[in-house]
Formats: C-alpha cells, structure tokens, sequence
C-alpha cells in the first residue's frame, strides 16, 4: 500500500509539474489559450485578464506537483490535485463534445492534443488522484511545518519570477514552430496520404412554415416544393494539420507597390533566397509609437540594399488608415492573423 500512494503521488505530482513549467516556460502562449476560451464560451470581458489568471492558474499547477512529488503538505497538495481534476475533466468533456477550441493547451506548444485525448489523460490522472484523497492519512511529510511553509513559499516566488523573466524576454525553451532555425516551409506540408478533414453537411429546408433538418442521403430531391433556408458543415473528424497551418502574409491596399488587394504572399516570400524584414504589430494602436520612429532608421538601410520590409498586422483598415499619417516614413502594410502574429514575436 505504501509503494501504491509514492507512486500515486509521484505520477500526479509529475504530471503537474510537466503541465505547469512547460506552461510556465510560454505565458504569453497560455494567455493565448485563455482568450480562446472567453471567446468560445461568450466570456469576452475577461479576456484582459487572460495573462494574469495564466500565469495564476500555471504556478499554481506547478506548486501543486511540486508539494507531491516532494511529500510537502501531502495533503493538502492532494486535495488541491483533486480540485484541478474535478474541475477540468469534466470542461475538457464539454470541449470534447462541442470541440469550441481545437488544444486544450494543458502541455503548451511542447506537446498537442486532441480534446478528447486530453479528456482521457485526465482521467488517467484523476484515478490516482482520488486514490490520494481516499489514503490521505497515510500522507505524511518527515518534514517541520516551518520548512514546508518556506518551501512553498520559495516555489511561488519562483513560478512567478521564472514567468516574469520569460514574459519580458522570450521563453528559456521554445516549443513553438516558429523556434529561430526552423525551415518554415517544411513545417507547413502536407505529406501525402494523410487524413484530411471530414465533415458533415445538414440542409435546412423549409415548406409549410416548418424548417427540416437533411442530410445529403435523406434530402427528398424529387420533392422541389422545399424552399432552402441554410447550409451547414460540421467537423465529424479532423484530419492532419502541419504544425504551420494558418500563416499567410495578405495584400492591402495600404502600399505602394502593384499588387492586387486580396493576394497572400507567403509562397513568394518564402521562396526569396535574398533576406526579408518583417515589422511585426498585432495592434498598430497599442504599439509603442517611438517604435515606429526607430523603424525608420532601419527602414532607410534596408531600403538603400533593395531589401524588402512587411508591416504584418491584424488591425482593422480604420486603424491602418488612421495610423499612416502619423509615421515618420512609408510603410507598406500587410495582414496576417492576430494569434500568428503573437506566436512568431
């Protein structure tokens, strides 16, 4: 019974600690994530607290392994372990079902899955978890109370500082496709004869006032008195994504070369042998106006070596039109999905 409670304990304290740092190690990743949850779930107004609660939500995950597999404060790191599960697992069957975000985003970028394998990872964890709770007055630490009270302490100061630092630089491990030294171009392949996407189409027809539901097997097609009211595809099963699957570099009519607005460059781009500078603004109006005026500078010395410079923005054409006057230089402006933008900078 003993080696059965280390082992509960080390593999739910593992497990938390892998979640939390490689969460930790990326909060601008996990305050990512987070908005993609307020947005699927009408959650709009928090999401300016995505980054907080992230960074919350990742030391906590971390202190929690950390007391586990250390037997600091057994007991009350099991009842938090439990707390965690019997809150996710059953949000991550909801995402499983409904699937209103595609990665759960539970190990970062370091390791993807699907919603419904994170449901059964969960429940994996939540046995053992459980199991804890059940034998908790087995769970008893050699430790004194003052140290395990400093313990945790320095493990807070610590999951808050390690974020901190790869907040205002860049993250000590990048896991995200965009790691300086990838070929961009192999990552966004799709090697033959992998599974596409399969999806469903539901026909609504209305006659007599009623609206139905049809398939395209159970659609009366001899019957032309239905008049069509809408058209629906839903996602049964996904297929194979590349790693980089949504990055595209869209033509504006804010420029000043010949190119038709509408056209994505991302091919022609990727093909230049010559070097490229992308000037990277998810929102021209929270950017810091003196970057601008230092782009200059650097605008001017790419400009005498024909190198060429993108703007790349998620802003709206308002912002862009709005913005324009006020810069120190032509620049030509290209836009490119917020969250690419956020995960390439």
């Amino acid at each position: 019974m003993k080696i059965l409670i280390l082992l509960s304990r080390l593999f739910v304290g593992a497990v938390f600690v892998f979640s939390g740092f490689v969460k930790a190690v990326d909060p601008v990743g996990s305050a990512i994530k987070f908005t993609d949850y307020f947005n699927a779930f009408s959650m709009p107004w928090l999401v300016d607290l995505a980054l907080p609660l992230a960074m919350i939500l990742n030391a906590l995950e971390l202190i929690v392994g950390l007391t586990l597999m250390l037997n600091i404060r057994p007991k009350l790191s099991a009842w938090a372990a439990l707390v965690f599960m019997s809150f996710f697992t059953p949000l991550t069957l909801v995402l499983a079902i409904d699937n209103p975000v595609s990665d759960c985003g539970c190990f970062g970028d370091f390791l993807i899955l699907t919603n419904w394998e994170t449901f059964f990872k969960n429940l994996i964890i939540l046995l053992p978890t459980i199991f804890l709770i059940i034998k908790r007055k087995d769970l008893k630490s050699g430790v004194s109370t003052r140290n395990q009270s400093f313990a945790i302490a320095f493990f807070f100061a610590f999951a808050f500082l390690f974020q901190s630092y790869n907040y205002k630089h860049l993250p000590i491990f990048d896991f995200r496709p965009y790691k300086v030294g990838n070929y961009l171009p192999d990552l966004m392949i799709v090697p033959e004869g992998m599974p596409q996407d399969s999806f469903a189409t539901y026909l609504y027809y209305q006659k007599d006032g009623v609206t139905e539901e049809f398939t395209m097997e159970t659609y009366p097609w001899e019957d032309t008195t239905w008049v069509w009211v809408d058209t629906k595809n839903v996602l049964v099963k996904e297929g194979y994504h590349p790693l980089i699957h949504d990055l595209n570099i869209i033509t504006t009519r804010f420029n000043s070369l010949e190119q038709t607005e509408g056209t994505d460059l991302i091919d022609e781009i990727l093909e230049k042998e010559e070097y490229v500078f992308l000037f990277a603004s998810h929102d021209l109006f929270q950017s810091n106006a003196q970057a601008f005026f230092n782009l200059k500078e650097i605008a001017d010395y790419l400009a005498e070596r024909n190198i060429e410079l993108y703007c790349i923005t998620s802003s709206s054409d308002t912002d862009i039109e709005r913005i324009r006057p006020k810069l120190p230089f032509n620049l030509n402006f290209y836009r490119t999905d917020g969250i690419t933008i956020k995960t390439m900078i």
